[in-house]
C-alpha cells in the first residue's frame, strides 16, 4: 500500500500532464491481471488508470510496459479499440516502479469465455467482434502507424520457442515431462510455411480477460505486453487454446475440440479458423496442431512465471498460486497437440 506522501507526488506528477484533473480522491488495485499491478484513479474530474511493473527482481525481458505504451498509443483511432495513452514515467521515485496513465474505460471484464452473463445473439455478437479485431489486426498498415520496425519480422516461432525456454528455465521450480518434449521437439519441427507469410501486429496474450465489453461490443482491448510483429494465425491459435482449457480449471475455457458443436451462440474452433483463413486467404489447417502446441508451451511458461513470482513474493494478483498451477496440464495438452502434428 502506498503512502500519503507517495500518493501526493503521484498526483502531482499526473497534475502536470493535465492541470485540470483536480485532486485525487481514491487509489484502488484492480484484482484482475498477474502479471503488471493495475490501479484506478479517482480524480475530481476524471478517472484514469496507472499500469506499474512489479516489484523485486524480474525476468529479463519480462514486464515490457514501455511496449504496452508504445503500441497503444500507436493504435489509438485505428480499428482496435485500445484506451487513450496519458504519459509514461520512467522515474521509480514516483511510484516505486516505472508506470504509464491511461484513460479508464467504462464496460466489464468476464473471466469465463462461455460468458454467462449475456444471452445467445449477445454471445455471438461478442465472438465474431473479437473475430473482426484479429482480421483489422492482420490488415493494418504498419507504416502508416510507425510499428513496421515495432520488433524483428522474420523466424518468429524460432525466436520465441527460444525465448520461452530461457525463460521457462528462469522460473522453473520442478520437472515437467511434457515442458522437456516440447523443449525437445518444437524447434525440430518448425513449419516452413509460416516464414513465407507477411508479418503482422499480434496481441500476444489474446484472451477474454483482457478485453473489457460495453453494450455487447469489445470496446478496449488491454495488456500488450506480449506485442510483437508475427505471422497470421499466432493470436488465432492461442485463443483457440484458451478455449480447448476445461472449464473447472482456474483459467477456464469452454472444454472445445475441433469436432464440438456450437456453444449458445459461440462458434466452433472450426468456424473461427475458416472464417479467419478466407478473410486472410491462406490455408494453414495442416499445420494448425503445431501451432496449438506452440501456444500451450508460451503459455505454459507464463504460468510458470506466475508460479516463481508467487514463490519470491512479487505476483500481483491474489489466484496467482493456483493459475501458476495450470502450467502442468497445459504441457500435457501441447505434447499432446505436438504428438499428433508430428
Amino acid at each position: 500500500m502506498k503512502t500519503r506522501n507517495q500518493i501526493k507526488v503521484l498526483e502531482n506528477w499526473i497534475n502536470n500532464i493535465d492541470p485540470k484533473l483536480g485532486k485525487l480522491n481514491n487509489i484502488k488495485k484492480f484484482e484482475m491481471g498477474q502479471s503488471n499491478p493495475t490501479y484506478k484513479l479517482e480524480f475530481e474530474s476524471k478517472t484514469l488508470v496507472l499500469r506499474s511493473k512489479p516489484c523485486g527482481q524480474l525476468l529479463r525481458g519480462a514486464h515490457r510496459i514501455d511496449r504496452e505504451f508504445k503500441v497503444m498509443s500507436a493504435l489509438y483511432n485505428s480499428k482496435i479499440p485500445v484506451p487513450q495513452m496519458i504519459g509514461y514515467c520512467e522515474n521509480q521515485n514516483i511510484f516505486g516502479t516505472e508506470f504509464y496513465i491511461m484513460e479508464f474505460i467504462n464496460g466489464r471484464q468476464e473471466k469465463d469465455p462461455i460468458l454467462p452473463n449475456f444471452n445467445t445473439d449477445e454471445k455471438k455478437y461478442i465472438y465474431n467482434d473479437k473475430l473482426k479485431i484479429l482480421i483489422n489486426l492482420s490488415k493494418l498498415n504498419l507504416k502508416k502507424i510507425k510499428l513496421d520496425n515495432y520488433s524483428r519480422s522474420t523466424n518468429y516461432l524460432e525466436r520465441q520457442i527460444k525465448l520461452w525456454i530461457n525463460q521457462y528455465r528462469s522460473s522453473e521450480t520442478t520437472k515437467i515431462s511434457s515442458m522437456e518434449y516440447l523443449i525437445d521437439k518444437l524447434l525440430k519441427h518448425v513449419p516452413k510455411i509460416f516464414e513465407k507469410l507477411p508479418a503482422i501486429l499480434i496481441h500476444g496474450d489474446f484472451r477474454q480477460d483482457n478485453m473489457i465489453i460495453e453494450k455487447n461490443k469489445i470496446v478496449a482491448l488491454l495488456d500488450w505486453e506480449l506485442s510483437t510483429l508475427a505471422p497470421p494465425f499466432i493470436d488465432l491459435s492461442y485463443w483457440c487454446v484458451m478455449l480447448r482449457f476445461k472449464k473447472n480449471w482456474p483459467i477456464s475455457g469452454l472444454g472445445f475440440n475441433e469436432s464440438r458443436n456450437k456453444f449458445d451462440g459461440i462458434p466452433s474452433e472450426k468456424e473461427l479458423l475458416e472464417t479467419y483463413s478466407n478473410e486472410l486467404g491462406y490455408d494453414i489447417l495442416k499445420h494448425w496442431n503445431y501451432l496449438l502446441a506452440f501456444n500451450c508451451f508460451r503459455f505454459a511458461g507464463i504460468l510458470q512465471g506466475i508460479t516463481k513470482r508467487v514463490l519470491d513474493g512479487n505476483n500481483a494478483g491474489s489466484r496467482g498460486k493456483m493459475i501458476g498451477g495450470q502450467a502442468l496440464p497445459v504441457a500435457k495438452m501441447g505434447e499432446m497437440f505436438l504428438k499428433q502434428y508430428i
